[in-house]
């Protein structure tokens, strides 16, 4: 697949002024997040961050005149934000750098993976959501969700595009000032005041469920991207198996996992149907 980076290229404009908008946010968490058994200190990461962007720079400069040296340079941009994840930097511009790069060198699924992961950090960001929606267009097998399924995303759509810390934030606000209304009503007349403690009942008992279906589906429910090609879905976790479908699936597909069984993962696609494909050929968006 390394030669296939013109073909992948997206418009400039979803990509450019990748620095402006991720640099500050990316090095202030260079030097603050430190985590459990990290083996890099602040200097270093900052160093790795820094040969990241300056490598992604040198691929999109020399990408019109030399596809072959700037898919290198996108590799290795790559490489070393994924040094930064590995080493507990785990942000939603770190991420989106990472699937930019993917993208970059044809590396779909890789980039489509990214993007998702990106989004439970940074869920609003047009910029995010201009790439992905550019990504998944760039995907062989298109497969439109079912009625169900699109009916239910609909409804859960605010749940979805708001990351739990707002929701969070959210919830805590309108629970305060519920309260600060309703002592106020006491001490003023009626009437007025029921309809801004009502909207704010709604808020935080909105919030209050969402985060709750959070907690309950954390362990379940995942989703994940398909990110080998020619992937041969199974009627059972086992090469024994006959094939679910009659094509494989490709890179960029997108998935909810309903079970794990060794190396094998249970999925459901967006038009309801399941199958069986082997771990190593599939992403799981953490939650």
């Amino acid at each position: 697949m390394s030669g296939r980076g013109n073909r992948y290229r997206p418009p400039i404009g979803p990509l450019c002024g990748m620095r402006a908008v991720c640099a500050a946010f990316a090095v202030v968490s260079v030097l603050c997040s430190l985590a459990a058994g990290a083996q890099l200190s602040p200097e270093q990461r900052l160093e790795v961050l820094t040969e990241a962007q300056q490598a992604y720079d040198r691929g999109a400069e020399i990408l019109p005149t030399n596809p072959g040296g700037a898919a290198e340079q996108f590799r290795l941009a790559a490489a070393r934000f994924q040094l930064l994840i590995d080493d507990g930097v785990v942000n939603g511009p770190i991420l989106y750098n990472l699937g930019n790069a993917y993208l970059q060198v044809g590396e779909l699924g890789q980039a489509i993976l990214q993007y998702r992961r990106a989004e439970r950090f940074i869920p609003a960001d047009a910029r995010l959501e201009g790439n992905l929606r550019f990504a998944r267009s760039l995907c062989r097998d298109q497969i439109a969700p079912s009625g169900q399924r699109a009916l239910a995303d609909a409804l859960l759509l605010w749940h979805h595009s708001t990351s739990p810390h707002f929701r969070l934030w959210l919830f805590g606000v309108g629970y305060m000032l519920f309260w600060i209304i309703l002592i106020s009503w006491l001490f003023r007349p009626p009437g007025f005041w029921r309809y801004p403690a009502g909207a704010c009942a709604v808020i935080w008992i909105a919030c209050g469920t969402s985060l709750t279906m959070d907690l309950v589906t954390a362990g379940s429910h995942r989703e994940g991207v398909v990110i080998q090609d020619e992937v041969i879905v199974r009627k059972g976790n086992g090469e024994g198996f006959a094939p679910q479908f009659e094509q494989p699936l490709h890179e960029g597909v997108e998935f909810r996992l309903a079970e794990r069984r060794g190396d094998w993962l249970s999925i459901e696609l967006p038009d309801g149907k399941t199958g069986w494909l082997p771990a190593r050929a599939a992403g799981l968006i953490e939650r």
